[in-house]
């Protein structure tokens, strides 16, 4: 397999990742995860009967697509390119990581979704998304000049760092179910901008004040684009569309607390934050692959 379809293989692994955390927030949203009370059988049948049951069986189908996929990449980069260690170090992450799933997934579903498990498996299924992801670069882009270790390369870690912060904590909260505590009112929580502290209060604020805090990175990760990669409009272009998707994602947000919180509008709204994400680890898979001067061939 040449390089350019092993690229577009780890593109569309990617997109299967994104996928398979979208059908992860249908699963929590519409309390079917305990659909299969055990693994990785469901009901000790390998097709159980029941709209719980086939909604997590689902899941898990298209997590066996995941893994299939996975494995054959790691396959082939290994036959054809086990020489280059910038591709092969990404690839054995995205092994790690996509163990690690696996393993939170039986995890999750043997302790009966506790919280935690849950939010972990979120986690790790964003990691694994990442991983791939890099894959994907690395393999679109030859090996060449090494990429700049400058400040807008330390920013987009920083950046993917806080946006994975803000996923676990907008996993926690609709697991803690805060996410109405605050009843319909947006800036305000219960009618106010100081209401009375408690733990679920707590866990809605935080995740507001810290998707502001993103959404404004994401503002200014875009204007440092511009003025640190001029030359490379691919990492432009992502950076923007990854700024746009933050807004678009506000709105969601906005609409959950002020319009209706529904399964629909939950779903929607985890789903496009996986998407974001997604965008996000490429951009800074771009910033970490590419020499300032030549990510114009890939734009």
């Amino acid at each position: 397999m040449t390089r350019q379809r092993l690229a577009v293989l780890a593109a569309a692994t990617a997109l299967v990742g994104w996928a398979m955390m979208t059908l992860g927030a249908y699963v929590r949203a519409s309390e079917s995860g305990l659909g299969c009370p055990d693994w990785p059988a469901c009901h000790g049948k390998l097709v159980a009967g029941g709209n719980h049951a086939l909604i997590e069986e689902a899941h898990r189908w298209l997590a066996t697509i995941l893994v299939v996929a996975a494995v054959g990449l790691v396959v082939a980069v290994f036959r054809n390119h086990r020489d280059e260690r910038r591709l092969t170090r990404p690839v054995l992450f995205m092994l790690a990581m996509l163990a690690l799933q696996v393993v939170l997934g039986g995890v999750t579903v043997l302790l009966s979704n506790v919280a935690w498990t849950v939010v972990a498996h979120f986690g790790g299924a964003a990691l694994l998304v990442w991983s791939i992801a890099l894959v994907a670069v690395r393999l679109a882009v030859p090996e060449g000049e090494r990429p700049p270790r400058d400040s807008f390369s330390r920013l987009t870690a920083w950046f993917v760092a806080l946006t994975f912060g803000l996923l676990l904590v907008g996993s926690t909260q609709a697991n803690a179910g805060s996410n109405t505590v605050c009843g319909h009112g947006f800036p305000l929580c219960k009618g106010t901008l100081l209401p009375t502290f408690e733990h679920l209060v707590a866990i809605n604020l935080l995740h507001r004040v810290w998707a502001g805090a993103v959404v404004l990175l994401a503002v200014f990760v875009l204007l440092r684009s511009r003025r640190d990669r001029p030359d490379s409009p691919a990492i432009k272009r992502t950076a923007a569309l990854v700024c746009a998707m933050f807004f678009v994602q506000a709105f969601l947000g906005y609409v959950i607390i002020a319009v209706a919180d529904t399964t629909a509008t939950e779903v929607v709204h985890s789903s496009f934050a996986s998407a974001t994400w997604l965008v996000l680890v490429t951009l800074a898979s771009l910033t970490w692959t590419t020499a300032a001067g030549r990510a114009r061939a890939y734009g």
